[in-house]
């Protein structure tokens, strides 16, 4: 895991350095706010592991480990909500476009990664303390909800936090949200291609447990 994370923060550092790069020499803030939600990227995956850690050393129980699950998850939509930003490329001017297209796929990408280590240890996690059909159905759940919040984030400007400091505004919102087509449209899509993608790493990183003799 050690290894995994130093490359997810060479990738990051990558789009951190770019981003400075272009608030040096253009004299500007533009897409500063890429610092703040990279940070907010990186949340889920300390959650998720920490909550491994103390499984493992035994200092929490499976209440813990539930408890772990639903922090992570808050955080989780912040992750993929990193390749929304690229919608910002339409207001970037020609001389920058390729600059900024790099600069902000780094960002998504860290992003990304970011959310999907996060979702493998979560993932594994409760493959370990229950079965999988259980952990996969968890997964499924968390993957849907999470690009819901992805377009809470987006259009409607809603933080991760938002459930604790204004919990009545937000639960109304999505109630009135859930009949918008917009919001149907964007969470299916992008639960659709949250799926794929995490089935996809989960293969790419799936080690079958030896057969013993």
């Amino acid at each position: 895991m050690q290894n995994k994370l130093l490359q997810l923060a060479l990738i990051s550092g990558v789009g951190v350095a770019m981003l400075t790069g272009r608030i040096l020499i253009t004299d500007s803030l533009g897409h500063f706010g890429l610092f703040w939600n990279l940070f907010l990227a990186w949340i889920p995956l300390l959650v998720a592991y920490l909550t491994r850690v103390l499984w493992q050393q035994k200092i929490i129980s499976r209440v813990g480990i539930g408890m772990g699950v639903m922090l992570w998850l808050l955080f989780f939509p912040n992750a993929p909500y990193l390749i929304t930003d690229l919608i910002h490329l339409k207001e970037v001017p020609d001389y920058l476009l390729w600059y900024d297209s790099l600069l902000s796929f780094s960002f998504a990408l860290a992003g990304l990664l970011a959310g999907l280590y996060s979702a493998l240890l979560i993932h594994r996690l409760i493959d370990q303390v229950s079965n999988r059909i259980w952990a996969w159905t968890i997964m499924v759940g968390s993957l849907i909800v999470s690009s819901y919040g992805v377009y809470l984030g987006r259009f409607g400007r809603w933080n991760s936090w938002d459930i604790i400091t204004n919990p009545f505004s937000l639960v109304r919102y999505t109630a009135s949200s859930l009949q918008n087509p917009v919001a149907i449209k964007l969470t299916v899509a992008f639960s659709f291609a949250m799926l794929i993608i995490y089935s996809a790493f989960w293969l790419y990183t799936y080690k079958p447990k030896e057969v013993k003799n």
